[in-house]
């Protein structure tokens, strides 16, 4: 009653069970209406998520046009919130609270990069050593020398061993990545806010001219109250590749069209097949095109008249392999080659055991219960027998 006879009216709105229920902690809230004289806008929000949206909105939230107009909608009102309670007391109070935190977390991130820069400098020389063991003398390969001589293949067998990579690596790609001698990265700023990139090291080969292939990845924070970094943009090295040696196309015999009877020489033709090379190293970017192996994927519904949705979800997929190979697979390769690293499918094949004999189990009870009915069936054939 009080509140309803303050000058601003307050606003309902109905809180919703959000993820502290997956937390554990369960919610004690629930779904309740609640009253919020102080602060408008926090209501305001609440009602505006919370209200039901139409079938022409949702159908549009998998278009651009829907999250386009989703999004100035969304600056209009923090327009409007902005304007209304710019002078309120409380809101101001808290912004002045809301910038001291701030301030300290830029200081902990700046505090942060200064220690991961002292630590690389101390992983560095470990690397270094690692890499000069498995050096060693490789074998001969069409007059040049394989890498990693110590453990022929020892990168090859890193990435096949990892979830990220080893859909991506084909039979034509393996005798390439022998020549494979270590993997790098490094940071494009002091903070690494903008980026980074991630170094191939090649041997010479018989494949390309490159010694290294260098891909790297733009990233940008997503907002001053989001403590994430978004990857935006993605560039890839081409390939120098040797006449006849380039593993991500094959050739195949393809006779003109319209040749009828006459005898027609059959040409040779190019043609794109999978490969990690092709796949891995790509440019992606809203300036880029959609991939030739990703066009397919355009007559899926989910991306239909919706090109940087795909490519929203490429950049992403391809920022966390980066992620997974900077972060964990360069820096343990060696429990990646042995498959120390590698996810347990015991319990997979416990699953797999569990089912085989649930179903043994079954086709055991339906024979029992086939037996059961031919002998009664075969008793009251007996008895009506002995009747006659």
């Amino acid at each position: 009653p009080a509140a309803r006879q303050s000058d601003r009216a307050p606003v309902l709105f109905r809180v919703v069970r959000s993820c502290a229920s997956r937390r554990g902690g369960g919610c004690t809230v629930g779904r309740r209406v609640v009253v919020c004289p102080l602060l408008p806008p926090c209501c305001v929000a609440g009602a505006a998520m919370s209200r039901k949206r139409s079938g022409e909105e949702v159908a549009q939230e998998s278009s651009g046009k829907g999250r386009g107009r989703r999004g100035r909608a969304a600056s209009e009102r923090a327009a409007e919130l902005e304007d209304e309670f710019a002078d309120n007391p409380v809101v101001q109070e808290l912004r002045r609270l809301d910038d001291e935190y701030l301030l300290l977390q830029q200081l902990q991130r700046a505090e942060r990069s200064a220690l991961d820069r002292k630590f690389a400098q101390r992983y560095a020389p470990i690397l270094e050593r690692r890499a000069q063991r498995l050096a060693g003398q490789g074998h001969i390969f069409e007059g040049h020398r394989v890498a990693t001589g110590s453990i022929p293949g020892f990168w090859k067998t890193v990435l096949q061993n990892t979830d990220e990579f080893q859909e991506d690596i084909e039979e034509h790609d393996e005798v390439l990545l022998d020549y494979l001698r270590d993997i790098g990265h490094e940071y494009l700023d002091d903070l690494g806010l903008t980026g980074f990139k991630l170094i191939f090291y090649f041997e010479p080969n018989p494949f390309f001219t490159d010694t290294e292939l260098v891909k790297v990845y733009h990233t940008e924070r997503k907002g001053d109250f989001i403590d994430q970094l978004d990857c935006v943009r993605i560039e890839a090295p081409k390939i120098d590749w040797k006449p006849g040696k380039n593993v991500t196309v094959e050739l195949v015999l393809r006779k003109p069209k319209g040749a009828g009877k006459k005898k027609s020489k059959a040409r040779r033709e190019e043609v794109s097949r999978p490969s990690f090379f092709r796949t891995f190293f790509r440019n992606l970017g809203p300036d880029e095109e959609i991939p030739e192996e990703e066009l397919e994927d355009m007559l899926d519904d989910e991306y239909e008249e919706d090109t940087q949705a795909l490519m929203d979800c490429l950049l992403y997929d391809d920022y966390q392999q980066a992620i997974a190979l900077q972060q964990n697979t360069i820096p343990h390769a060696i429990r990646w080659f042995t498959g120390a690293a590698c996810e347990d499918d015991e319990d997979e094949d416990d699953d797999d055991e569990e089912e085989e004999e649930e179903e043994e189990e079954g086709v055991a009870d339906m024979q029992d219960d086939s037996a059961v009915e031919a002998a009664e069936e075969a008793r009251r054939v007996a008895s009506g027998a002995s009747r006659s």
